[in-house]
């Protein structure tokens, strides 16, 4: 993920234990998988990034050894978050069709400009600035790009 090696091994054990993938999507518990994982809870896309990683590497391998649902049950769970993401933004905003993001997400959008003096950067970028191998390489560079 961004220039760190997604563990995918402690990606599916994480996963795995907690029912498979759709029960992760339906439940949605990505946040402790992240955590899980170690991954900085400030990384939004971060839930996002793990589902599509597992479903294009590991969903088979869970589909074919665990048996714990099966293609059809995963589009369902996919279909249905979507339309309860959509339902609860509509309720929460029901005037705002058009309108300006809300603040809170200009926020999120201006500690990423900061955190990169000014240079626009996706939250997965961050990970890599944040930790190496356990430790804080904020300001340290690898000599990788």
């Amino acid at each position: 993920m961004a220039k760190q090696v997604l563990d995918l091994y402690e990606l599916y054990q994480l996963v795995v234990s907690r029912g498979g993938l759709v029960e992760v999507i339906n439940k949605k518990i990505w946040r402790e998988i992240t955590k899980g994982l170690n991954l900085p809870s400030s990384i939004t896309s971060a839930a996002f990034t793990l589902r599509t990683q597992y479903m294009k590497y590991l969903y088979p391998y869970e589909c074919e050894k665990e048996k714990l649902s099966s293609p059809d049950e995963l589009q369902m769970a996919i279909d249905g978050n979507r339309r309860e993401g959509r339902r609860s933004s509509y309720g929460q905003y029901p005037d705002l069709t058009g309108s300006p993001p809300p603040p809170s997400s200009m926020m999120t959008r201006n500690m990423f400009v900061n955190a990169n003096n000014g240079l626009h950067s996706s939250p997965m970028s961050l990970v890599s600035r944040q930790m190496v191998n356990g430790h804080s390489s904020q300001g340290h560079s690898s000599g990788k790009s």
